[in-house]
């Protein structure tokens, strides 16, 4: 249950790790101390917050996002778009529970 697609609990954030992991390896392929794959993850943070821009978030980055709603009351709401296989995962266990016993 915990490969990523396949567990509805931890789903997002096994997509966000893969996407910091996928981010990293692109921006430090030669990362290989302890030193260097901790300064590699920082500034893999840094560059997904301040200047990854999300199609989620409407062009914006996330770090723009947070400041954005830090600052009104009422702030913008990204939803996150529905995941059709937790959907069918759901519509099945719905179907399972229409099932009459004999």
């Amino acid at each position: 249950m915990s490969r990523v697609s396949h567990c509805i609990d931890n789903g997002p954030i096994e997509g966000f790790q893969g996407i910091i992991k996928d981010l990293c390896r692109i921006l430090y392929p030669k990362a290989r101390t302890k030193e260097e794959v901790v300064e590699a993850l920082n500034e893999t943070y840094r560059f997904y917050i301040e200047e990854y821009p999300q199609q989620r978030f409407h062009g914006l980055t996330s770090g723009e996002v947070r400041f954005g709603a830090l600052g009104t009351e009422t702030p913008q709401t990204y939803p996150i778009p529905v995941n059709p296989g937790i959907r069918k995962y759901w519509e099945n266990i719905a179907k399972k529970g229409e099932r009459k016993t004999l």
